[in-house]
């Protein structure tokens, strides 16, 4: 499967008793994906030496969380979005007390950052399976509507894909 390449940093925390995921919401200024929920990340730069090292450098430029607060657990499937991207997901635990992580956003990539823990993910009616049409063709997407933000495509089947593994 070809396209550019790029990675997502996909942070939990395991503090206190309902551990969470970190989640952004795009601004409308950003070239693709614009107002949509995210893991942080981006574009593979020359420079960067791996998959993981993009997901690192993209998440202290995003949200400011310097990589010496993460320790990387390993990466989940690829995945090719529409928009011409291949996204290796980085799996991240956060080493800092939640409550000690003080964000730096980028103004021009992101409008909001926060917390979604599992419980709120697996409670009755946030997840279902729509239909996305793409001409004549179907495909089931996974859709978690948790409060105001509805966290679909990729983010929704990569987080999908995570909370599957966990459970098993």
């Amino acid at each position: 499967m070809e396209g550019t390449p790029a990675s997502v940093l996909v942070l939990l925390h395991f503090q206190g008793d309902d551990p969470g995921i970190l989640l952004t919401r795009r601004t409308e200024q950003v070239e693709t994906h614009k107002g949509q929920i995210a893991f942080p990340g981006g574009m593979r730069d020359e420079q960067d030496g791996s998959e993981v090292e993009t997901a690192l450098r993209e998440t202290e430029e995003e949200v400011g969380i310097h990589r010496d607060h993460v320790e990387v657990l390993g990466t989940l499937p690829k995945f090719w979005v529409r928009s011409g991207f291949l996204v290796t997901p980085v799996v991240a635990v956060l080493k800092a007390p939640v409550d000690s992580i003080q964000f730096s956003i980028s103004q021009q990539e992101i409008d909001e950052v926060f917390w979604v823990s599992f419980s709120q993910l697996a409670a009755p009616g946030v997840y279902q399976q729509e239909p996305f049409r793409v001409g004549n063709l179907v495909y089931p997407i996974h859709v978690y509507q948790v409060g105001r933000h509805r966290v679909w495509g990729a983010t929704g089947a990569m987080i999908k894909n995570l909370l599957d593994r966990l459970q098993s």
